[in-house]
């Protein structure tokens, strides 16, 4: 049986040679191991401003702009499949939105709300 565990975070893969048998996890504090078949879904690097990040080796023309990602998108996922040795292709493809929303209080914060889909879900119309 499958089991979903939600409010958990992965932070290694379990092998066997070269196959992933199963994951340790942290949830409410604990860590956990699960094994068996492992399906991995996980986020992109947007986010990650730091000098070792997946963005400043992919894309260091990007470093400076700020993002729409979510604060998590920091490459976790993909930097574990890479310690055991994955591949990865296409990472040079990062998607910049021109309609993050400037908080007045915080004009210079790297990570900003998106909001064109935001307004556009309201009613909104977004010109140029």
């Amino acid at each position: 049986l499958a089991r979903i565990i939600t409010k958990a975070k992965v932070f290694k893969l379990v092998t066997e040679g070269s196959a992933v048998v199963g994951c340790v996890y942290e949830k409410g504090g604990q860590n956990f191991q699960e094994f068996g078949p492992v399906i991995f879904a996980t986020g992109g690097f947007g986010a990650d401003f730091t000098s070792n990040s997946l963005l400043a080796q992919y894309r260091p023309d990007l470093m400076h702009l700020p993002t729409t990602n979510g604060e998590h998108c920091t490459g976790d996922g993909i930097k574990m499949g890479e310690a055991i040795g994955a591949k990865t292709i296409d990472l040079e493809w990062v998607q910049v939105h021109p309609t993050g929303l400037v908080k007045p209080d915080d004009a210079d914060a790297k990570i900003k709300f998106l909001a064109a889909e935001a307004l556009r879900g309201v009613g909104g119309i977004v010109l140029d």
